[in-house]
């Protein structure tokens, strides 16, 4: 920087009411106690309009000018930030305007800004070089002082000063005190921009914070509140940010309607890193419940140590209502669906499922509305009942259907295998593990699980079973990475799984957690109208893989399979039905219950005619008899004509003739 003084001869003697401080060249009269304050004034202040302001007042009060500009380069461009003037006092441009908009000198600006040069002017009109700038002619100018800011050898800015009354006041002392100042005034312009960039960020953030529909919330790792937006508090129907910390001690406690959800957060937090979409209840200050989705993060110090949780929720109480909605007019649809689909001839036969009695309806029904959700079932009934068939038809009729149903046999698995065979394991993880092996888990992974035989698990293989459903997952032998299983279970017993649990055989909560929708098989014996359905069912599936065979039974051995008692259930009326096309002859492998047992479940009883009329002939009685009998053959044969009569072992032609005559024709 190079210094331009110039300096012309004033036409007339200085006014005695001069500007006070340094308006005389005299060293003595150089006030450096008021310089020293304004330099420690200048350092202490970081507010930018402070700064301003100061600065206009130090150079009107202290440097002799009847009015002052600082002018500041904002992007690439010179405005006017602050003016002091000694009559009307001291302003800050709001936003700053460009010097050009005010009257003064805009060719000595000019000439400052280019070269970076002091301008003293004592009598402006008189000066060589600027007695032709329009303002100073317009004006008569008189002294002008031009000074520029520079920080780091660049220029930030402009001091400039005039009196327009009295020549000569700008002397060289208070040029040098300018200078000094100066270089004060450019760092504490550059950190008060700083602070005024970091004031107005902070306070855009805040409008943010206070203004956001979402609630934002910090919150300590014991779930201690530290800070929430109104959002937040007015979400949860408290006036305040106030009111809601005053009530809330914890979160855990006060706000999830399930606590365990908390520390599932918290756990998926800490494994994570951060948590999106995680949807959970809270309570209301009236303790009504929303439905909230949390998105959230852990902060942590410069030493790498939690401090706390940061994060925002949003009300999803809506979303997840219509969601509901949906889910159960999906229900019902793939309900009525199903049931379009299952006509009165399917009611007969559901899936691979043979039946037709009141019982089996009811199963069927059930199957229904199991195949709609995806809770956990277990199906109870005596071996041999169709427990797996049921599962299967469960899984064929649910969302799930186009995944695998896996079927696992509970009893036949060591307990030393138990990890390696339902988890899996990697390449190396053990001796003979030469590739990695899928678990029963992964398998099933988007399907079913079938536990069957449940009761035959383990206490060990239940803990480790309900640590992996119940959310937190299992890790492959020789692996490192948690995998979340996405499965549904269905398990079957035939033994008595709440006797287990007070026995001790069973874990209470292991119990509870499969056991949410139980179903029961009736056992053959309870269901015996389905009987002929079956036989006719095996007596087909035997007789297309063996050659010769029966297609029907005689009454009598059809008679014989109607009264036995069947303890090994439809396993055991297949396998009898299986022997007797094999052998061609009948053989229950075991000594039959005395028809005495069951007296109203033998043939004859069943058509035997109701007799109501001691005078009734016989040419009623048999009329009778025909009728039920023929009625009997028919619906055991689902009203198939033609095997009807062969069961009776009466003609086509004959059967028709005698159906027509007792009033069971086609369209009876």
């Amino acid at each position: 920087m190079r210094q331009l003084i110039k300096k012309t001869e004033p036409n007339h003697t200085p006014q005695t009411n001069k500007p006070q401080a340094w308006l005389q060249d005299d060293p003595e009269n150089l006030n450096l106690l008021t310089m020293i304050k304004a330099s420690q004034t200048i350092f202490s202040e970081i507010d930018f309009e402070k700064l301003l302001l100061m600065l206009a007042t130090i150079m009107i009060e202290n440097a002799g000018a009847s009015k002052a500009y600082l002018i500041l380069e904002s992007d690439g461009q010179l405005k006017i930030e602050a003016r002091g003037c000694a009559e009307t006092g001291n302003t800050i441009f709001k936003p700053p305007i460009p010097y050009t908009n005010e009257k003064l000198s805009t060719g000595i600006i000019e000439h400052v800004a280019k070269n970076h040069e002091v301008i003293i002017l004592d009598e402006a009109f008189k000066d060589a070089e600027f007695k032709d700038d329009p303002y100073i002619q317009s004006q008569k100018s008189k002294s002008i002082l031009c000074v520029p800011i520079l920080h780091k050898n660049k220029m930030i800015g402009i001091f400039y000063l005039e009196n327009s009354l009295v020549a000569g006041v700008f002397t060289s002392l208070r040029l040098e005190m300018l200078k000094i100042i100066s270089a004060q005034i450019a760092i504490s312009i550059d950190n008060a921009k700083l602070f005024d960039k970091i004031k107005q960020a902070e306070k855009r953030y805040r409008n943010i914070f206070e203004n956001a529909v979402e609630g934002i919330f910090q919150v300590s790792h014991n779930g201690t509140i530290i800070n929430i937006n109104p959002s937040f508090a007015g979400t949860l129907g408290y006036e305040s940010r106030e009111d809601l910390i005053k009530n809330v001690q914890t979160v855990q406690r006060d706000l999830y309607v399930d606590p365990t959800q908390r520390q599932r957060f918290s756990q998926l937090l800490m494994e994570n890193g951060v948590v999106n979409g995680f949807e959970t209840e809270f309570y209301r200050k009236d303790h009504s419940r929303i439905w909230i989705s949390l998105h959230a993060r852990p902060v942590y110090d410069k030493a790498g140590k939690f401090e706390y949780v940061e994060g925002i929720i949003t009300d999803i109480t809506k979303q997840r209502h219509t969601r509901e909605k949906l889910l159960e007019s999906e229900k019902n649809l793939r309900h009525e669906n199903i049931l379009l689909r299952s006509n009165i001839k399917d009611r007969y036969k559901f899936s691979n499922i043979i039946g037709k009695s009141p019982a089996m309806q009811s199963i069927y029904e059930l199957i229904l509305n199991a195949a709609t959700t995806d809770a956990s079932i277990v199906i109870s009934g005596e071996s041999g009942t169709g427990k797996e068939l049921v599962a299967r038809a469960i899984h064929d009729n649910s969302r799930r259907s186009d995944s695998n149903f896996v079927a696992v046999n509970c009893g036949a698995i060591p307990q030393n295998l138990f990890e390696s065979e339902f988890f899996g394991y990697k390449k190396g993880a053990f001796t003979g593990a030469v590739r990695d092996k899928s678990g029963f888990l992964l398998q099933a992974t988007g399907g079913t699980l079938f536990l069957d035989e449940i009761g035959e698990l383990d206490l060990n293989g239940q803990v480790k079973l309900l640590r992996a459903l119940e959310g937190n997952g299992y890790i492959p032998l020789g692996g490192n990475k948690t995998e979340q299983p996405d499965i549904r279970i269905i398990a079957a017993t035939n033994r008595d799984l709440q006797e287990q649990v007070k026995q001790g055989s069973m874990r209470k909560d292991f119990f509870y957690r499969i056991h949410i929708i139980p179903m029961t098989l009736p056992p053959l014996r309870e269901r015996k109208e389905d009987i002929p359905l079956l036989i006719e069912y095996f007596m087909k599936k035997f007789a297309d893989s063996e050659n010769d065979s029966p297609s029907s039974l005689p009454l009598k051995t059809q008679n014989a399979l109607y009264c036995y008692h069947w303890p090994g259930n439809i396993r055991e009326l297949q396998n009898t039905i299986h022997r007797y096309i094999t052998l061609n002859k009948l053989d229950f492998m075991e000594t039959p219950i005395p028809s005495s047992e069951y007296p109203d479940e033998r043939l004859e009883n069943i058509l035997k005619p109701t007799i109501n009329d001691e005078n009734m002939n016989y040419k009623t009685l048999l009329e009778k008899f025909e009728k039920k009998l023929f009625l009997h053959a028919l619906e055991k044969h689902q009203w198939h004509r033609e095997r009807a009569a062969a069961s009776l072992g009466l003609p086509r032609r004959t059967f028709f003739r005698k159906l027509a005559k007792v009033g069971l024709n086609k369209s009876a």
